[in-house]
């Protein structure tokens, strides 16, 4: 719940003491977002590492600005900049800021990455997890109460095109050299009650989502549940996920034998089967990984038909490790990899709304950083969703994500604008959040299909099929014929 203590206290800036005189400041209203989901001490000044000193960008205040640059897509650092100068001229003696962004760029810099990613760790611990079975229909079935369901996949992001960028990051072989934009390939898993983000890992384009899945099989635990889509669920990582005690589901690759006259009978368009191991090591795998796994892997098949909009219906199977069909029903599964869509919904919060899809840092270092900074946004606005699931007794996953991103921006300046001495009317304000947040669902939209298609015609320009240089040199030679034709 909100509370009135301020997260942060004083600001460790050697202008001023007194906190009470900035509680109408800029920046301030971030503080009311993070309140009781942020441990005060992971902000604070670390005397082992570069945010030692005393300093006018504080840790804090360059996270917090960091944080409002997410927040606010289209902002820059120069907008950061005037902000945090607004910030100390609103003290009773305001000192000299420069007005050059390098200053604000260097306190984003001195951020290490295992800061932030504990910062990350430490929001998606503090997220509430409503009960799934209430949004699938379903009664509370003991299966559901007694696991954790994540969900994985991958996306591409594009970066800067930059020399530091391009050696890190290669782009693809499909674009002309300098004329396309360095790739990283980045595989998530989300935690499928409540969508926050629960770990990452992340690569050059040319490394497989497989692979980059393989560094995330420490993050998972006994007893969990992993949907993913048929790329994700080969042999080795069904057998590696057994042997961590965790289940999975995927959909069955087009490449395996989908003949349910073999195996054991469970049921009307259900089997267990039987794989052996392939003969060919994954290139993901060490060799002694390899010889750890065992000759032969018990599964299970399963078969549903969904509808089409053609009125025709769509056959999928799928395999689980999950082979107690009275513990876990073809229905339930059904249901369950229905809900695997809900991450590309995920992603697109984070690519399309938070603008991700298109870093901006020139580094691969500030790059790691800017990333990082993007998923401590999206869990905290997923934070505040599922606290006002919870809260109202609403689902949680018809709320908006972009709705919850407005409001709470709207209201945290609000809040910050009351004096800590009114509690109560913080309180309600705060409560009012949570229910406008909650009386905002998306409309029910089942069977939704949208064609990747653009109505808006691009402008008429040709696409760069050689380096921007070469393009200046070949337009600069004909400046004189046309200044001469002109004459």
């Amino acid at each position: 719940m909100f509370t009135t203590a301020p997260l942060f206290g004083k600001f460790h800036s050697p202008l001023h003491d007194d906190v009470q005189a900035l509680r109408h400041r800029p920046l301030h209203h971030l503080e009311n977002l993070l309140t009781d989901r942020l441990d005060p001490a992971l902000l604070a000044p670390n005397p082992d590492h570069a945010n030692s000193r005393q300093r006018l960008y504080t840790p804090k205040l360059t996270f917090l600005s960091f944080l409002d640059q997410i927040l606010n897509p289209d902002s820059s650092c120069r907008q950061a900049v005037r902000q945090i100068r607004a910030y100390y001229q609103m003290q009773p003696d305001p000192q000299h800021l420069d007005k050059d962004s390098s200053a604000y760029c260097q306190a984003r810099a001195r951020w290490s990455l295992p800061e932030l990613v504990e910062i990350r760790r430490h929001l998606t611990d503090h997220t509430g997890r409503p009960p799934l079975w209430l949004e699938l229909d379903l009664p509370a079935l003991c299966p559901l109460n007694s696991c954790h369901l994540k969900v994985v996949d991958g996306t591409c992001l594009n970066l800067p095109d930059t020399p530091d960028n391009r050696q890190d990051y290669p782009q693809s072989k499909d674009q002309q050299p300098e004329c396309g934009f360095p790739l990283l390939r980045l595989v998530g898993i989300f935690s499928l009650h409540t969508g926050a983000l629960l770990e990452r890992a992340y690569g050059p384009y040319t490394t497989s989502e497989n692979a980059l899945f393989q560094q995330l099989w420490p993050a998972l635990q006994k007893d969990d549940l992993v949907l993913g889509d048929r790329n994700l669920g080969p042999w080795a990582t069904l057998a590696s996920l057994r042997k961590l005690g965790a289940n999975g589901l995927f959909r069955l690759h087009a490449s395996r034998n989908q003949d349910f006259r073999q195996g054991l009978y469970l049921g009307a368009n259900d089997r267990l089967v039987t794989w052996a191991k392939p003969k060919r090591k994954p290139a993901n795998l060490t060799p002694a990984q390899w010889e750890a796994l065992p000759a032969s892997l018990t599964l299970r098949l399963v078969r549903f038909r969904v509808p089409t909009a053609n009125g025709r219906c769509k056959k999928i199977t799928l395999v689980t490790t999950l082979t107690d069909p009275k513990l876990w029903p073809l229905k339930l599964l059904a249901a369950l990899f229905a809900r695997r869509w809900k991450i590309e919904l995920y992603w697109d919060d984070i690519k399309t709304t938070l603008a991700m899809d298109m870093l901006s840092c020139l580094s691969p270092a500030m790059i790691h950083k800017e990333l990082e900074m993007h998923l401590i946004a999206y869990n905290l606005i997923r934070s505040l969703m599922a606290e006002a699931a919870c809260v109202c007794h609403v689902r949680l996953d018809r709320l908006s994500f972009k709705g919850s991103l407005d409001t709470a921006r709207q209201y945290s300046h609000t809040i910050a604008r009351i004096p800590p001495s009114r509690r109560k009317l913080r309180q309600s304000v705060y409560a009012d959040m949570l229910a406008v947040i909650a009386e905002d669902p998306v409309p029910e939209r089942p069977d939704r299909f949208e064609p990747r298609c653009q109505k808006r015609r691009p402008k008429a320009y040709p696409f760069m099929t050689r380096p921007r240089r070469e393009l200046r040199a070949a337009h600069a030679d004909h400046l004189p014929a046309r200044r001469r034709a002109r004459a």
